[in-house]
């Protein structure tokens, strides 16, 4: 039995035969079930072995070269479908990605294994997350696009259609799909998938969506060593940690710098680029790892509390789990190329190897980065000679094009020397899982969109179950946008694997030249920045951004309204009892009127059960009523407005009247009480010009629409890009903003009614 390096219960190994990848896809007796290709989705030490299967994959790229990558398929099927794929087995798919169907009712047709085989149909929301065992976290619908990573084992064929009404010659919508899959040697057994799921398979599905729902952990063993110590780093010195033995292989990393110990958030906010993680395998001399700090576990340019499968930031700890196999020794040492002092803890989980095997791999991190002086040239991710395994990487952009086209560039992929890609996306978000410019931050497993503001992007993608293999060369590069015509910066961290030391693929930029991208908007976009942090939970960061703000635009008009803000992250990290002596202390000191009167009113919530908050945001003109009762008005889109309001137990209507405004629109409401917050959701149902009480509790609505799909993007949305800040922390990182399509405007005249009813208890 091949350990899990995930958090599986031991429940659950005792069920299993054995991890599909790389035990048993190495050998072809036993009969591969579809529970063992799920596990592979929790069977991190596998991303380290050379011996697994090579990835494919199928997508709707532009054959042209242009930037149409919608609407190739394959061939043409049976009257009303087209064919995305036909794949001769034995093989599994590994990862399903959609976007551009009207909704999420397109069918699609699972051909398995031939006329006699399984003939299986879904709808995208059924493949998504709407049914068993296609389910969240494994599948969803998330940043404008559908995407599962459900296996899908086929022992002789797999064909794929869709409707071929689903789409429109040279209108919309336009499809975009990727597949990966994995062919499996010729002659092992496998179970095809027959969209029946048994109780064994229940019960492995069922852990493997636990596993994936909560942070990464790695498990100590009787033969777990921990590696720890303090390194004090002056400015210009480098220092390793213990050096390890092998063989063995490292589980885990943690490091911790003493952030505290530093005099300013500038200062703080360096330690990021300054110091440098370097690591090298069996005494080579060579450094495999070479990467800034803060790039290396995931926060590029500011720290980012959030976790994925490989990497992740917890308080101040930033941590690292790619399995890092080695023969004879591993050395982990620090550069403080900067200008302070630091100290950072260190913390390595190692374990000895029995013996070595020559199909375990080095691991290897290189940085990139390009600058918009680079127009006309892709943005390489990595280049690399010899044997060895891709199995992601992270990825920063910064555009001066006021646009988000440089997006709009495909990844390509080319390996031992082949002059076509072996891999051809269709748009850089498309790859991360994402889709029309993304939505709003997430964290995932294998994939994230971690930052977005205007026009400055953060996301990862890691490919455990979809790695590329590679014998004599590997070479990948994101196009700047289509002909790479964009001006921008992109910067980027490449993980892979080798199978002997080697350098990393690019050498590092001098410190003065790998500083963060000036951003010229930076100034505008404080609350989206803020709000990026709250929808992935980080708290701490947000408030970190609000020091660092502060002594970046020392001169902001804002400067009172962020410091309470920063009071109120506090009661939000601590509780109001810490908060509320630096309530007081503000409210007594402070002369700026509109941050003394939001002071007040966060006061005042706390000084009866019955007190709430309500806040409408909006760039068309808009109310908010609460149980038929006008609360507030606004229509601006640069300003939140907000009411101190009275909501007693029981139920309630919160509803929302706008008038008619051109793409890109909005309108977004919270009522924060003592029990819960209830905001805007896209579930939601709304009507245009209704007439009755529709802002009454009771009201019959369930002949309104339902909004559907995610909200809009932000807001605020391009170009409406500033917002101006205020201290009402959580409201509007929770509310969706809504809005009905344009075609389903009755006329300009019209207005639209969202509403919903909850309870106070």
């Amino acid at each position: 039995m091949k350990r899990i390096a995930f958090t599986l219960s031991f429940a659950l190994v005792a069920v299993v035969v054995m991890l599909v990848v790389p035990g048993c896809l190495r050998q072809h007796g036993p009969v591969l079930r579809w529970s063992d290709f799920l596990q592979a989705l929790v069977d991190t030490e596998s991303i380290a072995r050379l011996d697994t299967p090579q990835t494919e994959i199928i997508t709707s790229f532009d054959p042209t070269g242009g930037n149409d990558d919608y609407n190739h398929f394959v061939r043409k099927g049976p009257k009303g479908w087209v064919v995305l794929c036909d794949l001769e087995g034995p093989g599994v798919l590994t990862r399903f990605w959609f976007t551009g169907a009207d909704d999420g009712s397109q069918k699609f047709k699972f051909l398995i294994d031939g006329f006699f085989g399984e003939k299986l149909e879904y709808t995208l929301d059924e493949l998504t997350g709407g049914a068993e065992p296609f389910l969240a976290p494994l599948a969803g619908y998330e940043s404008y696009c559908w995407y599962s990573l459900i296996p899908i084992p086929y022992r002789k064929r797999l064909v794929i259609m869709t409707e071929e009404g689903g789409y429109r010659e040279g209108g919309w919508p336009r499809l975009f799909y990727q597949i990966n899959y994995t062919p499996l040697p010729r002659g092992q057994k496998i179970e095809s998938f027959n969209g029946q799921v048994t109780e064994q398979d229940r019960q492995v599905l069922t852990e493997v969506r636990k596993a994936w729902s909560k942070p990464p952990r790695v498990p100590e063993t009787p033969n777990t060593k921990l590696a720890v110590g303090l390194l004090s780093l002056q400015p210009g010195e480098a220092k390793w940690t213990t050096p390890l033995t092998g063989p063995g292989i490292i589980r885990e990393i943690k490091m911790t710098p003493k952030f505290d110990k530093l005099p300013s958030a500038i200062d703080r906010q360096s330690v990021l680029r300054d110091v440098v993680l370097r690591i090298r395998w069996d005494r080579s001399g060579k450094d495999s790892v070479l990467v800034p700090f803060g790039d290396f576990f995931g926060s590029m340019w500011q720290r980012t509390r959030y976790q994925s499968m490989f990497f992740g930031l917890t308080n101040n700890t930033f941590s690292a789990r790619f399995p890092m196999p080695f023969e004879t020794q591993a050395d982990i040492y620090l550069e403080n190329q900067g200008i302070m002092p630091i100290e950072i803890e260190t913390e390595v989980k190692w374990e000895p190897l029995p013996s070595w095997d020559d199909n375990w791999g080095y691991f290897h991190a290189t940085w990139s980065g390009s600058t918009p002086q680079e127009v006309g040239r892709p943005h390489s991710i990595l280049r690399a000679k010899g044997r060895g395994k891709y199995v992601g990487c992270l990825l920063g952009v910064v555009t001066l094009d006021r646009s988000w086209w440089i997006l709009e560039g495909d990844e390509k992929m080319y390996i031992d020397g082949q002059s076509m890609p072996f891999w051809r996306g269709t748009g850089l978000e498309d790859y991360f899982n994402g889709g029309w410019y993304y939505q709003n931050p997430l964290a995932r497993q294998l994939h994230g969109m971690v930052f977005k503001a205007f026009f400055r992007i953060v996301q990862y993608r890691l490919q455990l179950v979809d790695a590329v293999n590679f014998n004599t060369a590997f070479n990948m590069m994101f196009e700047r946008g289509p002909d790479n015509a964009s001006r921008g910066w992109m910067e980027s961290v490449a993980y892979y694997y080798m199978d002997k030391p080697s350098p990393a693929a690019f050498a590092l930029k001098p410190v003065g030249q790998r500083q963060p991208p000036r951003d010229p908007l930076a100034e505008a976009t404080v609350m989206t920045e803020l709000l990026n942090y709250e929808r992935l939970g980080d708290y701490r960061g947000a408030r970190d951004y609000i020091d660092l703000y502060l002594e970046t635009f020392a001169g902001t008009p804002f400067a009172a309204i962020l410091r309470l803000r920063h009071i109120a992250y506090t009661e939000v990290i601590d509780g109001f009892d810490a908060a509320w002596p630096l309530y007081q202390q503000f409210i007594s000191t402070e002369t700026d009127e509109a941050a003394l009167a939001q002071a007040k009113l966060l006061a005042w919530l706390h000084e009866d059960k019955d007190n709430a908050i309500l806040t409408l945001y909006s760039n068309a003109k808009s109310r908010s009523l609460l149980d038929g009762q006008v609360v507030c008005e606004t229509a601006k889109p640069e300003k939140t407005a907000y009411k101190g309001i009275k909501v007693k137990k029981g139920k309630h209507c919160l509803a929302t009247q706008s008038a008619w405004q051109s793409y890109p629109s909005w309108v977004q409401a919270c009522l924060k009480t003592h029990s819960a917050m209830f905001s805007t959701e896209p579930d939601w149902r709304y009507a245009f010009n209704p007439t009755g009480s529709w802002a009454s509790p009771g009201y019959n609505d369930s002949g309104w629409e339902v909004i559907g799909g995610l909200g809009t993007k932000g807001p605020p949305e391009e170009p409406y890009i500033w917002l101006e800040p205020n201290a009402f922390v959580g409201m509007q990182s929770r509310a969706a903003g809504l809005r009905p399509m344009d075609e389903a405007w009755p006329s300009r005249q019209s207005s639209v009614v969202f509403r919903d009813e909850f309870e106070v208890k």
